[in-house]
């Protein structure tokens, strides 16, 4: 089991409290379905965050690890920025993993039983890699009319404070959106450099630390950050972005997102093509058509909003 940290004195000591509460190590021996239990439901409305939950094995971690990386073998060098979102476009592997049963069912706990998949980001930091991602709100970038917003963040590698792992403010969701401003960091991995323009008191926060297998669930309006990875080893996580149907897209006149459970009675979002094979051809034609939506949709109001503003923070 995790030990669980003394908390000092705070005003976020309620939440950190509740947050730590969710702080158990699961065994292997796992069910096939992960429903949340009603206190922990209770203390993600309350803290805006659960971790850890181990949905995978350590095998079934290293072998979705594995086929990331025998693409990156074959292709010399770290999967490129332009396939690190709506990454399961272009590997099957993640368009099954956003699909399955024990995700699905975390995602049902939290927003019912009608899911969409908005989108979803691999992120690897390379040994010594000095990126970083600035405080920010998920909400604020993404154009969604909902805040029934869900990111699933799984580790395929160990996750540690030293090899950047993200950072949380409990409670913070209840603020809602709050102002940003653009930074243009190029060592943020960020599109933007958003970050939040209000002080942070980095003694509330919490560090996220996961086991490969293991994932968080953050609200979509959660303040969160990760440092650079300052380890000799490599770091990789990918994240699931869950919506209910009923969402609308904001920024731009159409957008995209695939349904894997329950029915879409409002037909906001077209719908996406699920790839054969890794970068198959009609897969990476696809993604390029989303691409440009997506570089409209986070980088609005800029002058690189499109496909070459996104390529360029990329």
């Amino acid at each position: 089991d995790y030990e669980v940290p003394e908390v000092g004195s705070s005003p976020c000591r309620h939440y950190r409290d509740s947050a730590f509460l969710l702080r158990r190590c699961f065994t292997e021996q796992f069910s096939s379905t992960m429903v949340l239990s009603k206190n922990e439901i209770n203390a993600y409305q309350e803290s805006g965050l659960i971790f850890p939950k181990r949905i995978l094995s350590i095998d079934e971690a290293s072998g979705y690890l594995a086929e990331l990386e025998s693409y990156e073998t074959d292709t010399g060098g770290p999967v490129s920025g332009k396939w690190r979102y709506k990454s399961h476009l272009v590997f099957p592997w993640i368009n099954r993993l956003m699909r399955h049963p024990r995700m699905l069912a975390l995602a049902q706990s939290v927003l019912g039983e009608d899911l969409m998949v908005w989108t979803t980001h691999l992120y690897p930091k390379e040994a010594g890699d000095g990126r970083f991602i600035s405080w920010h709100q998920d909400s604020a970038h993404w154009g969604l009319d909902s805040n029934k917003v869900l990111t699933i963040w799984l580790a395929l590698t160990d996750v540690t404070i030293a090899n950047g792992c993200m950072r949380m403010l409990p409670g913070s969701h209840h603020k809602g959106m709050v102002s940003h401003h653009d930074t243009w960091s190029p060592n943020n991995i960020l599109t933007r450099g958003q970050t939040i323009s209000q002080q942070i008191n980095e003694e509330d926060t919490t560090w996220i630390e996961l086991r490969a297998g293991e994932v968080s669930l953050h609200h979509v309006d959660m303040f969160h950050a990760s440092g650079p990875n300052n380890s000799n080893n490599r770091r990789v996580g990918v994240a699931i972005r869950y919506i209910t149907p009923a969402a609308r897209q904001t920024r731009v006149d159409e957008d995209y997102a695939t349904l894997v459970s329950g029915q879409d009675a409002f037909g906001h979002f077209k719908e996406e093509i699920i790839p054969k094979t890794t970068m198959a051809r009609e897969a990476v034609d696809f993604h390029a058509r989303i691409a440009e939506l997506q570089g409209r949709i986070y980088l609005a109001n800029t002058a690189r909003a499109g496909l070459s503003g996104l390529s360029e923070t990329n």
